[in-house]
């Protein structure tokens, strides 16, 4: 059957959509599990254990794409912190360095306002310096797939409408 134009975008929007709910990342409809959240929970389980940070996607021994990790860069440091909130709040309200820093904002910010006493070089009274360290920590995936590599390799067994979407009949 030979479509016109408009038929053809009307059968690519009806893929597109229904495609869209297999591999959308955040779920699919009342957040029931996709193909896309399935492969992003294994690759995370993997990564958990083992540190699989990529998968590569492979289809009739053709190489079509990648599954990876994204992930944010570990973090370490010192930093000071707040161990005796009173004696950081009288050193707020009678040092040179702390004049303009609220009592309140102190209680209810303290990391805001110990950036902005340290600023000068200063360690204020009841503050201390400390190691601390953040571990990479995980922040999706990235999904990569060449459409033609997928086209070849599924040749003949795709329907010819699917195929040439793909460009696999070029």
């Amino acid at each position: 059957m030979e479509l016109s134009g408009l038929q053809r975008l009307a059968v690519a929007e009806a893929m597109g959509k229904a495609i869209k709910d297999m591999t959308n990342p955040r779920g699919g409809a009342h957040g029931a599990p996709t193909l896309r959240t399935e492969a992003d929970d294994a690759l995370r389980l993997d990564y958990e254990e083992n540190g699989t940070d990529r998968r590569r996607i492979v289809i009739n021994g053709t190489d079509v794409g990648t599954l990876s990790a994204r992930l944010s860069k570990p973090e370490s440091g010192t930093r000071v912190v707040v161990d005796n909130l009173p004696r950081f709040v009288e050193w707020l309200r009678t040092s040179d360095g702390g004049v303009g820093a609220l009592t309140r904002l102190a209680a209810t910010m303290p990391e805001k306002v110990v950036d902005a006493s340290v600023s000068d070089g200063e360690l204020p009274d009841g503050c201390r310096v400390e190691d601390y360290s953040r571990p990479a920590q995980w922040l999706g995936t990235n999904l990569r797939v060449d459409q033609r590599k997928v086209g070849s390799a599924l040749g003949a067994e795709l329907p010819s409408a699917v195929a040439g979407l793909l460009g696999g009949g070029e």
